[in-house]
């Protein structure tokens, strides 16, 4: 359906806001500066001051105020307000008027209708010396007409296909619900994700603006060179330009949280509790698969649906049977020819025996048709969903051990910028050092927060492979 096209480009669009995790942020040292000579250049009286854009007191920005939202209030959000998944839900509406209409093929129907009939004369003839009017001039008559088919296969089974229809409309929408959930779970985590960027730029912003002030200090003092300065002034540029980046990320992620649960204004998430996940080994995940997904069960609702067109089609060639009932009162003079009687009513049966029509055949060729391709679709999607359970759990397992190693590696490059930081403070270290073990450090911290989100990514992808409800997620 476009609408969840549309739900997914949103998704899309979060997806490259939390780039920055991997690109705009995690940089690298770039070229080498060289060795520079210890001291101020001979001939230099006073030294420089650092640049006067820096010595503005910076205002750390604050997080856009929203109402806080849970991850179960989000999806309960979504699966109640969110417009696509509104509009999708008409579509079983639609379906079960359908089916309403089907009914009329083997319901009763009943008309009535008052009938006026204006001659130009009347029609009269002498009998033994009196004029009799054979036919009046104005003729005032109401009819009462009621019938319905007795036997109809054809009707029967299109009722029935009718009725599979409306089942197929329920389980397309499901499909719908869940991916659109599965949108905004996803969304959820990388506004968390972001969040918690937030801080850690934030205290890169603290650590940038010290290491300048130290910098600036050994500099006055003569014990420094201009180039640390100008080192650590463009660490903080950077650091500071790196927090703005990820405030209006967050508040990215928060708008698309607002616009899928039909929220208004910047929802604020909360953390997420744990999910906690699927057991089994690949084998036992597929088999659940194949039971619970609602692609799955849509495919073979369109089987069955298929099946039974194509079972209607062939009681094209059976004979049917219908009953028709009229009553007519004549208002008008009758003629006085006839009966006075002014009422009477007819009973009719008719029995109809095809015997040929060449539009039956045809449509018997596209019913098998079309039954062959629904099972074939129905296979394929089997093996895809197979499939697609191996690669979300070997992805999930991958994951967790890049978040181990991410770990790792953000606690190593802590340390090493710590001991480099101390070796500065104690005059015994470059700014070079000092450059290279904050971005290391930054990038660390950054690829560390970038493999959480992806194994909680990963994570629902495999829960949503297997089948499961996605509103179940945070419960």
């Amino acid at each position: 359906m476009s609408g969840f096209n549309r739900m997914k480009l949103s998704i899309l669009f979060l997806g490259a806001s939390a780039a920055f995790a991997h690109a705009g942020f995690a940089q690298t040292t770039g070229a080498e500066v060289k060795k520079e000579q210890m001291g101020p250049p001979a001939g230099e009286v006073k030294p420089q001051q650092p640049t006067a854009a820096l010595a503005e007191e910076f205002e750390i920005p604050k997080i856009t105020p929203g109402p806080e939202m849970t991850i179960a209030e989000a999806l309960r959000a979504a699966d109640k307000r969110n417009l696509t998944l509104e509009a999708a839900r008409a579509e079983i509406e639609k379906t079960e008027a359908k089916l309403s209409q089907a009914w009329a093929l083997v319901l009763p129907a009943a008309q009535s209708k008052l009938q006026l009939m204006h001659r130009d004369h009347e029609d009269s003839v002498n009998f033994g010396g009196t004029d009799l009017v054979i036919m009046p001039q104005q003729d005032l008559k109401g009819i009462v007409e009621a019938g319905m088919p007795l036997i109809n296969a054809q009707s029967w089974l299109t009722i029935s296909a009718a009725k599979k229809g409306v089942e197929l409309a329920r389980m397309s929408v499901e499909q719908g619900r869940q991916q659109l959930l599965l949108g905004v779970a996803q969304a959820y985590y990388m506004a968390l994700m972001a969040e918690s960027l937030i801080g850690l730029y934030e205290t890169q912003v603290n650590s940038s603006e010290h290491h300048r002030q130290v910098a600036a200090a050994r500099f006055e003092a003569g014990t420094g060179l201009r180039i640390d300065v100008i080192r650590a002034e463009t660490d903080l540029y950077e650091a500071r330009q790196k927090l703005l980046s990820a405030h209006l990320s967050f508040d990215n992620a928060r708008d698309a949280i607002g616009v899928l649960t039909g929220s208004s204004g910047l929802p604020m998430p909360v953390e997420a509790p744990p999910m906690n996940s699927p057991s089994g080994d690949e084998a036992e995940l597929a088999k659940r698969a194949l039971a619970q997904r609602p692609d799955l069960k849509s495919k073979n609702l369109n089987m069955e649906l298929m099946r039974k067109q194509l079972d209607a089609s062939w009681m094209q060639f059976v004979p049917t049977l219908d009953a028709a009932w009229q009553f007519q009162y004549q208002f008008t003079k009758p003629s006085e020819l006839g009966s006075t009687d002014r009422s009477r009513w007819t009973l009719l049966f008719t029995l109809s025996v095809p015997i040929y029509n060449h539009f039956r055949y045809g449509d018997l060729d596209e019913k098998r048709a079309a039954l062959r391709q629904a099972m074939i679709q129905q296979k394929d999607a089997e093996e895809n969903a197979s499939m697609s359970v191996r690669k979300t759990r070997r992805d999930y397992l991958t994951a967790l051990s890049s978040v181990a190693i991410a770990e790792r590696q953000a606690i190593l490059a802590k340390e090493a910028l710590t001991l480099v930081e101390a070796s500065y403070n104690a005059g015994t270290g470059s700014s070079l050092d000092i450059t290279d073990g904050r971005r290391t450090a930054s990038s660390a911290e950054v690829n560390w927060a970038a493999k959480r989100l992806e194994a909680q990514v990963a994570l629902l992808s495999l829960l949503n492979a297997i089948g499961e409800d996605v509103s179940t997620f945070a419960k």
